[in-house]
C-alpha cells in the first residue's frame, strides 16, 4: 500500500466514524426529545376528575392542587340545590378523564342573592310577563284576578304581597305575584296534567293555564333539599281536564318514587 492509498483509507475510516457519531447523536437527541414530551404531556397518564360538588371554594382549590389540575369559577347562583358557598356544578363532570394542568370550571351557590332592579311588567300580557320574569332570574308567584276589560293583562305586580314599582332593588330569584285582568267574557280554564313534573316545572305549567299551585305535599321518600328539587308530581287535585276559574289552585303530591301516590 502506497502513501496515497493509506491516507485515502484513513480518511474513509474517519468519515465513517464521524458519520456514525453524528447519526448516534441525532438518535439520542430525538429519543430525549420524545421522552421529555412524553413526560411533560403525561402521555397515557390521564386520570379521573374528582367530584367537587358540596365542597367550598377553598376545599376545591386544595383538592385541585393535590390532583395537579386547576379550577375556575364561571358562575354563581342563589337558588338551586346544595349548601350556600359550595360547588353545585362542574365541567367536565366527575370521573371524566383528563391530564394534569387541566382547567375545571365550577359553579357555586352564592351566600347572598344578587340584587337587581325590579322590572316593569304592568300592561304586559301574562305570557310576556312570565317569559320576562324567567329572563330576569325571578320566579312567578301567585296569580290573582280583578275585573278588567283586558284579559290576562298585568294590572299590578307584587313582592311578598306588597305592590312593588319598577326600579326597586329586589333579590334575584324572588317570587313576583301578578294581579291580572279578567273580563266578564273570559270564561274558565282547563286543568293541565302536572304528572312527572318537578315543583318548579309544575308552577310554570300551571301559570300557562292561569292557575296556581296550592298545597304541596312531599312523601317520606323526600328527605334532603336535593330531593325536594328533583322529586316529581305523582298526584294532583283537582285532576287534569277539569274546567275551573282562572286563579284557582291545584294541590300536588311529590315523591322520588315513580309510582302514582294513592289515598
Amino acid at each position: 500500500m502506497n502513501i496515497k492509498q493509506f491516507f485515502k483509507t484513513v480518511t474513509r475510516k474517519n468519515f465513517l466514524i464521524h458519520y456514525s457519531i453524528a447519526l448516534l447523536l441525532i438518535i439520542v437527541i430525538i429519543s430525549v426529545t420524545f421522552l421529555v414530551l412524553r413526560i411533560r404531556t403525561n402521555h397515557g397518564e390521564a386520570f379521573s376528575i374528582p367530584d367537587f360538588t358540596g365542597l367550598t371554594v377553598t376545599q376545591s382549590e386544595e383538592l385541585a392542587k393535590e390532583k395537579d389540575i386547576r379550577i375556575e369559577i364561571i358562575d354563581s347562583v342563589y337558588n338551586g340545590p346544595g349548601s350556600r358557598g359550595t360547588v353545585i356544578d362542574q365541567n367536565p363532570p366527575p370521573d371524566f378523564k383528563v391530564k394534569s394542568n387541566r382547567k375545571i370550571f365550577i359553579t357555586i351557590k352564592s351566600v347572598s342573592p344578587k340584587i337587581i332592579k325590579m322590572p316593569d311588567f304592568i300592561h304586559t300580557t301574562l305570557i310576556q310577563a312570565k317569559a320576562d320574569i324567567e329572563t330576569y332570574g325571578l320566579r312567578i308567584g301567585k296569580l290573582s284576578y280583578e275585573p278588567s276589560i283586558y284579559d290576562n293583562v298585568v294590572l299590578k305586580q307584587k313582592y311578598k304581597n306588597i305592590e312593588i314599582t319598577a326600579g326597586t332593588p329586589i333579590p334575584q330569584g324572588a317570587e313576583i305575584e301578578l294581579v291580572l285582568g279578567q273580563s266578564q267574557d273570559m270564561g274558565n280554564t282547563v286543568i293541565p296534567d302536572l304528572s312527572n313534573l318537578t315543583r318548579e316545572e309544575a308552577e310554570l305549567e300551571a301559570a300557562d293555564f292561569m292557575l296556581n299551585i296550592g298545597t304541596v305535599i312531599y312523601d317520606k321518600t323526600v328527605i334532603s333539599y336535593n330531593d325536594t328539587v328533583n322529586s316529581k308530581v305523582r298526584r294532583q287535585r283537582p285532576e287534569k281536564g277539569i274546567s275551573i276559574q282562572p286563579g284557582d289552585e291545584i294541590d300536588i303530591w311529590l315523591s322520588m318514587l315513580s309510582d302514582t301516590i294513592t289515598e
